[in-house]
């Protein structure tokens, strides 16, 4: 036995050796690979790694913006880096956002890049789990209930959300920025958007579900959509349910026809497709899920940035709520959709914390041509390669912003910077079916993206950060704990604030 005993040891220690061995070779050839192998000058170059198999993804994951940058300042606008199992071929400056934003569906696809992670969130036939040409009527169908007369009836909805959370808050306190608005940007779109009956569910346990659904949207199942592990079991649970509950709602309205209600889940019940079909109850609830998503991650993580911002600008602060006083009378005074078109400032608090925090810094589409062109430099892209559009990148370039890392509101209405002077493309009176897109791809700044693709929820979402944010402003003092604004967390779907922790006094 003792023999046998030695001999498997020796077998093992041989074995580990080998081992060992073999992967320094193949480290060794990776490395050697990328510096010594001729490179073809038509493709887009390759940003060089360190790691086999994991490529760039731990520089990328860690600070994915220095990562991007560094990477153009040595390869240029177009190259391409690989996270695990995915090349990406990243097409910085405003023509590169205009070449993805605008690249043809059967040249490269958004629905080949993100069906895989979405279709486990939102459920089947919606969004890009469906054929382009309904996914762009379903859009239709969104932009239908997101309209001036259902904006002006939203405010008061959400003023009235506002006050019911803030009033629980106590008159002084600490809180966490990001989990108080993301709760609060849940309860207002539901109210808002979803109806009464979905923002009364939230008291009863679908919060939670939204939250088991959210953990399913993480860069993880990015890479690995389906993976056997509890997270991923809860979401497709949590999935399911809110079907449950939508769809019961949804029935419970259709058997009480004489009832009014004027929402977005209303408008998605009396819509028909283009043959005449009605939208079913499934692809609503899918929908449903996605238009509340899509708003809540943005909205959240934007309003919490604004005022941890704001919390180190106090001339900003001061300037914003003198603006309210000369606009409304005090502030005292109820907003309205009326008056917060006028709040200048309000309103470039939010487009500056959009410029200097994007929640979604990076857009991709996936190749499904044979071979792709980029139309500037002329270097090739090959099948199944991501595009990567980075605005998150052109929006704190030096090219069009002066003082890029620096917030500052006030830019907005200066316009000195060179972003202002940027000949714009024509591609912003596109319509590709659900109204023109209102802004051109070649534009730095695009935190809703552009073309066929761009988000359509931006209006609401300016007027509902504005009356949540202008609401907080005028109810409360507040300060960070840190003596700086916060670093960004990359490790989600939307950049959050690595500390979001504040002090708040109610004013008197």
């Amino acid at each position: 036995m003792a023999i046998i005993s030695t001999l498997v040891h020796i077998s093992l220690t041989e074995l580990a050796i080998k081992a060992f061995i073999a992967l320094g070779a193949y480290w060794i050839f990776h490395i050697l690979s990328q510096l010594i192998l001729p490179k073809d000058p038509k493709m887009a170059p390759v940003v060089f790694s360190w790691i086999p198999i994991f490529g760039n993804a731990i520089e990328f994951g860690k600070d994915p913006i220095t990562f991007l940058k560094s990477s153009q300042a040595k390869y240029g606008d177009v190259f391409t880096f690989k996270l695990l199992n995915k090349n990406i071929t990243a097409c910085l400056g405003a023509d590169g956002n205009q070449f993805v934003f605008n690249a043809k569906q059967n040249n490269a696809s958004a629905a080949a890049a993100y069906n895989h992670m979405t279709k486990y969130v939102f459920g089947k036939d919606v969004c890009f789990d469906t054929a382009h040409s309904i996914f762009m009527e379903q859009k239709r169908f969104i932009k239908a209930g997101l309209n001036m007369e259902t904006f002006r009836k939203d405010v008061p909805l959400i003023l009235e959300e506002c006050h019911m959370y803030f009033d629980r808050l106590g008159e002084s306190g600490t809180i966490d920025a990001y989990k108080m608005f993301g709760q609060l940007i849940i309860y207002t779109a539901s109210r808002a958007l979803l109806g009464p009956e979905i923002r009364a569910a939230l008291d009863d346990g679908v919060a939670q579900l939204y939250y088991d659904l959210d953990q399913g949207f993480r860069p993880i199942n990015f890479m690995f959509p389906n993976l056997p592990l509890p997270a991923y079991r809860q979401r497709d649970r949590a999935r399911e349910k809110l079907a449950e509950i939508y769809s019961k709602i949804i029935e419970n309205r259709r058997s009480h026809p004489n009832e009014q209600h004027d929402d977005l889940l209303q408008t998605l019940m009396d819509s028909h497709y283009k043959d005449g079909s009605p939208i079913p109850n499934h692809q609503i609830c899918g929908i449903l899920t996605a238009a509340l998503f899509g708003g809540q991650h943005t909205s959240s993580t934007v309003s919490s940035w604004a005022i941890l911002e704001l919390a180190h600008r106090p001339d900003i602060l001061a300037a914003l709520r003198q603006e309210m006083i000369d606009q409304l009378g005090s502030l005292k005074a109820e907003f309205t959709y009326d008056n917060l078109e006028k709040l200048e400032l309000l309103e470039n608090v939010v487009k500056e914390t959009l410029r200097r925090h994007p929640p979604i810094f990076n857009m991709m589409r996936r190749v499904v041509t044979d071979r792709l062109v980029h139309d500037k430099t002329g270097l090739q892209i090959p099948k199944g390669n991501y595009l990567c559009a980075a605005p998150g990148v052109t929006q704190i370039d030096e090219a069009y912003f002066h003082d890029p890392l620096v917030w500052e509101p006030t830019r907005w209405s200066k316009k000195t910077d060179p972003v202002h002077q940027l000949e714009q493309g024509d591609d912003a009176h596109i319509d590709y079916g659900f109204g023109a897109v209102g802004i051109s791809s070649r534009s730095p700044f695009l935190p809703f993206g552009a073309g066929r693709h761009r988000c359509i929820g931006e209006k609401f979402g300016y007027l509902q950060l504005k009356a949540i944010i202008g609401t907080f402003v005028k109810e409360f003092d507040f300060e960070t704990i840190s003596k700086t604004v916060p670093k960004p967390d990359y490790t989600s779907m939307v950049v959050v604030p690595e500390n979001s922790t504040i002090r708040f006094t109610r004013r008197r």
